[in-house]
């Protein structure tokens, strides 16, 4: 079973913030500034299409993380950590220096915007499994492992005033661990109105 976007419309609106808290999107709107939780070994013998919507994390859909914020999972210790991917795309292993296979990872980032902009196109690729959520709502999920193909799904959303949160769940089944997401305007080129932040 696979599920790819709907259309989604909500915020969350708080106060702006100072320009040394805020990124932008690479020059071809892919976002590089996550913060990241990983790896959470999944139990043996579950899919990756189980693991994908079943909740690691109580409340997946809502989550609202600072780095360096902590969380036990399984009686074991994570730490949000914050980051700025070298690439286009997020790759887990690098950024934990080693393979893991049979894991969830979760990214999270935060987009403000001054005004409203509707159909925002995002366009996102996972490896494997992938499910988004945007301001506790999930738009997208893809439950087939697969390697990643940039762009390789879209969907239109409409970012509100204030802060948006988006929550990028990724389940890796074997070897390469990636995601990655950028944001354009109506006519396909980079969004360019939006500050990115890794605090909410």
């Amino acid at each position: 079973m696979k599920r790819i976007f709907q259309f989604a419309l909500f915020s969350l609106f708080i106060a702006g913030i100072s320009a040394a808290e805020a990124f932008k999107s690479d020059s071809e709107g892919y976002i590089r500034d996550w913060l990241f939780l990983a790896p959470i070994a999944l139990p043996e013998g579950e899919s990756g299409a189980d693991a994908l919507f079943r909740e690691q994390i109580r409340g997946e859909a809502s989550l609202r993380p600072n780095a360096g914020d902590k969380i036990k999972i399984d009686a074991k210790e994570f730490t949000w950590l914050k980051t700025a991917s070298a690439t286009n795309y997020f790759d887990f292993n690098a950024m934990l220096k080693g393979s893991h296979d049979h894991a969830a990872g979760y990214l999270v980032t935060y987009i403000e915007c001054e005004t409203e902009i509707p159909n925002v196109i995002m366009a996102v690729a996972s490896n494997d499994e992938g499910r988004i959520y945007l301001n506790g709502v999930e738009i997208y999920a893809f439950s087939e492992p697969r390697t990643l193909m940039l762009d390789a799904d879209k969907g239109k959303v409409t970012l509100k005033k204030g802060t948006n949160v988006i929550v990028f769940k990724v389940i890796n089944e074997l070897n390469s661990w990636q995601a990655a997401m950028r944001l354009l305007d109506k006519s396909g080129m980079p969004l360019k109105e939006i500050k990115i932040k890794i605090a909410p």
